[in-house]
């Protein structure tokens, strides 16, 4: 028979990087760049969780405040200042 517990410590990590994978796969594929920062950021909480499973905790904690908060926040402010405003005028003048 096969241990359950040893299934499940062998397919979690699995599954995290199919996830990983995936997330960065659908965030080079955006195109909505603020849709774009908030998939960077659930890509670098995923790669937070490998490093604590990978019995890193440090450099889970790390990855997950500069991979999934700061990096992904500084991406959005840099987009939404570098947008031009929306002019409402059809015209013009």
């Amino acid at each position: 028979m096969v241990d359950i517990t040893l299934l499940v410590q062998n397919a979690i990590p699995w599954i995290l990087f199919i996830f990983a994978i995936l997330g960065a796969i659908i965030c080079l594929i955006q195109k909505d760049l603020l849709k774009m920062a908030v998939l960077t950021s659930v890509t670098g909480f995923v790669i937070a969780a490998i490093y604590q499973l990978l019995l890193a905790p440090d450099v889970a904690l790390t990855q997950a405040v500069v991979g999934a908060a700061i990096i992904p926040a500084f991406v959005a402010l840099a987009i939404l200042k570098t947008r031009e405003p929306i002019n409402d005028d059809e015209g013009g003048s």
